[in-house]
């Protein structure tokens, strides 16, 4: 078997740091903003604030963050810690075969995007809406969706697959 490097993962894991993951509205309108895996932009009748995932979680271990939304900040932080772990998971694995670390790499990015519908859950409620405003979670989808490629492999590991012979010699089980 040969040895495969996976520029294009390297890429969609890219991508799922660098995408917004949450589009929401704070309260009756008073303020909105996008959510990104690392950092959020937020307007409100305050001003316009980029905050990092590490200042929230300042804001949560001073306290000024309390109940549901440190929950969610908390969930958030997991989330994307499970990404940044699948990334370096790729870094680290890349000269080794693709199968020996699919599957873990896929449920890696599988759970930061249920850490991150948790999060947002915790902060919005169940139908994403509540008293703290509503919530639009893009980011979900599409961590799936790159989950479930990772998870499906190349076409030529498929077709080997399919033929019996992804394990296996080339002659089959139990032939000499």
């Amino acid at each position: 078997m040969t040895t495969t490097t996976r520029p294009f993962l390297a890429a969609l894991l890219a991508l799922t740091l660098a995408l917004p993951t949450n589009i929401y509205l704070i309260g009756d309108g008073i303020g909105a903003g996008i959510q990104f895996a690392l950092f959020r932009y937020q307007q409100t009748y305050m001003g316009t604030n980029l905050i990092t995932l590490f200042r929230d979680l300042d804001y949560v271990t001073s306290g000024i963050l309390a109940g549901r939304s440190a929950l969610s900040v908390l969930l958030w932080l997991g989330g994307t810690l499970l990404l940044l772990v699948a990334v370096a998971c790729l870094v680290l694995k890349r000269h080794e075969e693709y199968e020996t670390f699919r599957k873990p790499l896929s449920l890696l990015v599988t759970g930061a995007g249920i850490a991150y519908l948790a999060a947002v859950i915790a902060q919005y409620g169940p139908l994403f809406h509540g008293p703290a405003g509503f919530s639009v979670p893009v980011g979900v989808p599409l961590l799936l969706g790159v989950a479930w490629i990772i998870s499906r492999g190349t076409e030529e590991e498929n077709e080997r697959e399919e033929d019996g012979m992804s394990c296996i010699g080339e002659d089959g089980p139990g032939k000499e």
